[in-house]
């Protein structure tokens, strides 16, 4: 879903700045105590957040509770159709000034379908951001833990980093983990 992939660089966006904080207190670092080595990282957040077995059946829930959403939408949009089809058989007749008028009960039906299709998409929001959120927070934690085990001494988000060799991702060793830690969740 893309909501998921687009909150997930929203998210690597809002880190940006810790990343670059991180680099420039290494390169400071570097500068400072040039004997001392330094053993960094990256990883691809966004293909891990993609990639993530988590992400899969959350996305994977988010689409069906959608497609019944959807089918609920649709239920009122073929009532609007009817509605607007017996208006416009009704207009060439007169009418008794105690029936009820059908252009209101049509505008009525109008303001109920916007209400409908905008607090659906109200509720699929809050909850991919519930699930992006809760991804996340365990994405960084393997990271943390990954990063603290195999003793680095930054490990940047992929979009911060310029070149890289490919023996510094740890991308694939993020993601085996983050599955493991989300298995319990469905």
């Amino acid at each position: 879903m893309n909501a998921l992939r687009w909150i997930a660089q929203k998210n690597t966006q809002k880190a940006s700045l810790t990343w670059l904080t991180a680099l420039f207190t290494v390169l400071l670092c570097v500068g400072t105590a040039n004997a001392e080595s330094y053993k960094l990282a990256f990883v691809d957040v966004p293909r891990a957040m993609a990639a993530s077995d988590a992400a899969k059946q959350a996305r994977d829930i988010l689409q069906k509770k959608l497609a019944a959403k959807q089918q609920e939408v649709s239920a009122m949009e073929d009532e609007i159709k009817t509605m607007k089809a017996e208006i416009e058989k009704r207009k060439g007749s007169n009418r008794s000034d105690s029936a009820p008028d059908p252009e209101n009960e049509l505008r009525s039906k109008l303001r109920d379908y916007q209400r409908l299709v905008e607090d659906n998409q109200a509720a699929i929001d809050r909850e991919n951001g519930r699930w992006t959120k809760k991804i996340t927070e365990a994405l960084l934690k393997v990271i943390e833990e990954i990063g603290r085990e195999e003793g680095f001494t930054v490990v940047f988000g992929k979009g911060q980093v310029l070149f890289a060799a490919g023996s510094i991702d740890i991308t694939d060793r993020v993601l085996v983990r983050l599955n493991e830690r989300t298995k319990k969740w469905f």
